[in-house]
């Protein structure tokens, strides 16, 4: 059994480097740090697990949702075969979202045309994010789930704002950026993730609810996600620069 995971984990590495997924310098990404502009209405909604796919040829998230989603009792049953590939176990911390547009739809559509369905194996999925791009903190790892010592920061496309309250756990560089931990893959936020140098991760008490939107200002959405070798994934929600990547990198 576990040759059987090793060998898993080395075929997911190889197929995400055949899917060549570049760093932000390699695509030209630059995006304003300005927060985007969100519809006048937003319909909240409480998510406790997301059951996630990830489409290696097209590099979109898929979260079960719409008018057939898969029940939680099936999931773990679910196998998927390329291009699709299960997320890690995705427990969520924040206590609202509001998703409102699915990657390329047309910034001035109305609903239910803003959010796009498609099937696989029986059941209905919603086109949530788009990858963009993958950048490293402490050298090329697994991106789904790094090494000690390393970090992931994959920024993409999603227009969604998720909303914290009472407590939030904040991980930082200590050079002007700061990014709240939104999900785990045990269903518990662990402090004790192996770091790079510089990095630090605490827990913090709200005063107020935290409402953390998409940036690139206008009508753009994007999103910087941070993985540590926990599997705790995180949102970038204040950034060092006005613009994204810096002039620095």
């Amino acid at each position: 059994m576990k040759r059987n995971i090793y060998v898993l984990t080395i075929l997911t590495s190889l197929i995400f480097q055949s899917c060549g997924i570049k760093t932000a310098k390699e695509v030209g990404l630059h995006f304003s740090t300005e927060k985007s502009k969100l519809p006048d209405t937003l319909n909240w909604k409480k998510i406790g697990f997301a059951k996630e796919l990830l489409n290696l040829k097209e590099m979109i998230v898929v979260i079960s949702g719409g008018t057939n989603p898969i029940p939680l009792d099936k999931w773990a049953d679910l196998k998927p075969s390329f291009p699709y590939k299960k997320n890690i176990d995705r427990h969520l911390l924040f206590q609202q979202t509001a998703f409102y547009r699915s990657p390329n739809t047309d910034v001035n559509c109305k609903k239910p045309d803003c959010i796009k369905q498609r099937e696989y194996k029986n059941y209905s999925w919603v086109e949530m994010a788009k990858l963009i791009c993958v950048d490293y903190v402490g050298g090329k790892t697994d991106i789904l789930k790094p090494e000690k010592g390393h970090l992931v920061i994959k920024t993409i496309q999603k227009c969604q704002t998720v909303m914290f309250a009472d407590s939030i756990f904040q991980l930082t560089d200590n050079k002007g950026n700061y990014y709240v931990m939104h999900a785990t893959e045990t269903g518990k936020a662990d402090t004790t993730a192996t770091l790079p140098s510089g990095w630090t991760l605490k827990k913090m008490i709200l005063k107020e609810p935290l409402i953390i939107s998409p940036f690139g200002g206008g009508n753009e959405c994007y999103y910087n996600i941070v993985g540590d070798n926990l599997g705790q994934g995180y949102h970038q929600y204040i950034f060092s620069d006005k613009f994204y990547p810096t002039s620095e990198k």
